[in-house]
């Protein structure tokens, strides 16, 4: 999976060449790369030639995967594929098998090889995000002797610096605080001795790089380096940056002690970094007001109309005015339609949606369908549903529905083709019912997702409309939901107004009707705590399957510990007979399927690596709990 088409191809020819540079540097009887003969001179004889040198830096790209699905094992990324999503209450791997890092995450259990931080899947992250620094320090020590024009030179190392924030920013999430190498290409097999920068730090370093980017990153990336970063993205990723860091996990909530405290977090709580992430946010939208490039993608010309298909659009068209930052999977390929279609549309199944995501999604006039609780948390499956909602009916649970929840699910009678171009038919969920369900076919939940998939464009048809779209890491809906949290987190009176109007954009284009009130089934008078667990299940709903978003919130918001001990839910239809025409009669039930656990404070962290911790003879200071 690699960020472009044009990019891939770059990358296929470099690709392994660039893993025998690794190789020949990554030994334990190293001298260190910039020490060792042959590779400089190798190195040399790239950026002696322009072609390679972009075939280099385009290589830096083939880690983005990483980022966005989470840590797995990279050969795997088309099979197994949505990690940080199957890590929560959205999702469910189809595999049981705790060497999985989400199956493991969601038990909280790490240990494979006995010790929890030996846990593969925390080394891996670590190894790939410095191992895409150390070619980003390759490029841009070597760029300068490219037989390339001094513009183009400056876009690349613009993109590169990018990239490695990028990586960065990553490693912040993860862990915190972490050695920040600068511009040094370092043997990774080597103890250079660098301790753990403090999180402010990091993120300073990080923002700096970002600003960079931004100052000199072209406005529009077209034709063959369509996806590469441009000034809107740095703006985005910065005010990304900041609205994460100033969240509770971070901003007066660390959970650090002692000497490790400095390194997961600030020391205290300061509203001035609210004010930051909203004076980043207010530099892209001021940015977009003067260009014009980035809005909610709506159907235009003859697109089809229907409530939620400009949602639909946005989540699946390749170009889109509302992707801002994003990676973009190569021609010909059957992602996502393989991974996330039932058996009977050729698909694997990889991941499924649990019940208790299907109840986050209102009814088309926006009511909740869930009660919730005196601080504004909604309130666990099984739930008391809101009996002030007309829409709702417990019997026929899928009818009029957010029209998001059509672009997100197959459920018991939904229809999708078995073929493209033919009419779509039911998918049956029901128990024993044949090939797709739940028990005995590919479903332990009752549901398949289809978000991202291009409409009845079945698992095993590639060369279609559905090939080379990717996935957005950051969209124009990701800024507005961001905008509102922040202003929020700032007064939730004084901004009322201008958050509002941030949710009824969003609701607006899913199609949700505005109602008599025009609020689109938004509470009036919500208080700080209410409204930010809007905002947030808001953010659920939007961004299903989309970059590990409802990980990251869960993570950054504090909210994973909500979740420990809570059991996760499946919808079991039974077939009940047939009408008078015919037609099946079913009738449902919901069922616990399994617990999620979650041990606080330590998961909000991954541990150092076992093998780097012991490596570094003291240099690395380990996070809290492990």
């Amino acid at each position: 999976m690699k960020h472009s088409y044009h990019i891939y191809r770059q990358i296929t020819s470099l690709f392994l060449f660039i893993f025998m540079l690794f190789g020949a540097a990554c030994t334990e009887t190293s001298e260190g790369f910039l020490e060792n003969k042959q590779e400089t001179e190798t190195l040399k004889d790239i950026f002696s030639d322009s072609l390679k040198t972009m075939q280099f830096q385009a290589a830096i790209y083939w880690k983005i995967p990483a980022v966005v699905m989470g840590p797995q094992d990279p050969r795997y990324y088309l099979q197994s594929f949505y990690d940080y999503d199957s890590a929560t209450d959205n999702g469910r791997e189809s595999s049981t098998d705790r060497k999985n890092f989400a199956v493991a995450f969601s038990k909280a259990d790490f240990t494979q090889d006995g010790i929890n931080a030996n846990f593969e899947n925390f080394l891996r992250p670590w190894v790939e995000m410095y191992q895409n620094i150390r070619v980003c320090n390759q490029f841009l020590e070597n760029v300068s002797i490219a037989p390339l024009s001094s513009t183009k030179k400056q876009v690349l190392e613009a993109e590169t610096r990018f990239l490695r924030a990028f990586y960065y920013f990553h490693l912040l999430r993860n862990w915190g605080g972490i050695p920040l190498v600068g511009d040094r290409m370092l043997d990774p097999f080597v103890d250079h001795g660098i301790p753990r920068a403090t999180f402010e730090t990091t993120v300073q370093y990080i923002a700096d790089e970002f600003h960079y980017a931004k100052d000199n990153l072209p406005k529009i990336q077209a034709g063959n380096d369509y996806g590469r970063p441009t000034k809107g993205a740095a703006l985005a990723m910065l005010a990304k940056l900041y609205c994460y860091v100033a969240s509770p996990l971070y901003n007066g909530g660390n959970v650090g002690t002692g000497e490790n405290r400095l390194l997961v977090g600030y020391d205290d709580y300061q509203r001035s970094r609210w004010e930051t992430a909203k004076a980043a946010l207010d530099s892209f939208f001021l940015y977009n007001q003067s260009e014009g490039l980035y809005a909610l993608r709506v159907p235009e010309g003859d697109d089809d109309t229907k409530p939620g298909y400009g949602f639909y659009l946005a989540t699946t068209s390749r170009v889109s005015r509302e992707r801002i930052w994003m990676w973009i999977t190569y021609n010909g390929h059957t992602w996502p339609h393989e991974q996330l279609l039932p058996a009977s549309r050729t698909g694997l199944a990889k991941v499924m949606p649990y019940h208790d995501l299907t109840e986050a999604f209102p009814t088309d006039d926006g009511v909740d369908i869930r009660v919730r609780n005196a601080n504004g948390e909604y309130k666990t499956v099984p739930n008391e549903y809101n009996e002030n909602n007309r829409r709702y009916d417990r019997s026929r649970p899928y009818a009029n529905r957010d029209p998001r929840f059509y672009y997100t699910f197959l459920y018991n009678d939904a229809k999708w083709a078995k073929s493209k171009g033919e009419t779509p038919q039911p998918v049956y969920t029901y128990r024993g019912a044949a090939s797709d369900g739940i028990f005995t076919g590919s479903t332990s939940t009752g549901y398949y997702f289809v978000k991202l998939c291009v409409e009845n464009v079945t698992g095993k048809e590639s060369g279609t409309s559905a090939s080379g779209q990717g996935e957005a890491f950051i969209r124009y809906a990701d800024m507005l939901l961001m905008y509102a949290e922040v202003l929020t987190e700032l007064d939730v009176n004084a901004y009322r107004s201008e958050i509002e109007d941030q949710i009824f954009q969003i609701r607006q284009r899913a199609g949700i009707t505005p109602g008599s009130d025009n609020r689109y089934g938004v509470p009036q008078n919500m208080n700080r705590e209410e409204m930010i667990a809007f905002i947030i299940n808001e953010r659920r709903i939007e961004f299903v399957l989309e970059a590990g978003n409802r990980f990251w919130d869960l993570k950054r918001r504090k909210l994973f510990e909500k979740l420990n001990n809570e059991w996760m839910h499946a919808a079991v239809w039974e077939k009940a007979g047939d009408d008078d025409a015919g037609n099946p009669i079913f009738v449902w039930s919901v069922q616990a399927l399994e617990q999620h656990f979650f041990n606080v404070p330590r998961m909000y962290h991954f541990p150092i690596p076992l093998k780097e911790y012991e490596s570094s003879h003291g240099s690395l200071t380990q996070n809290p709990g492990w």
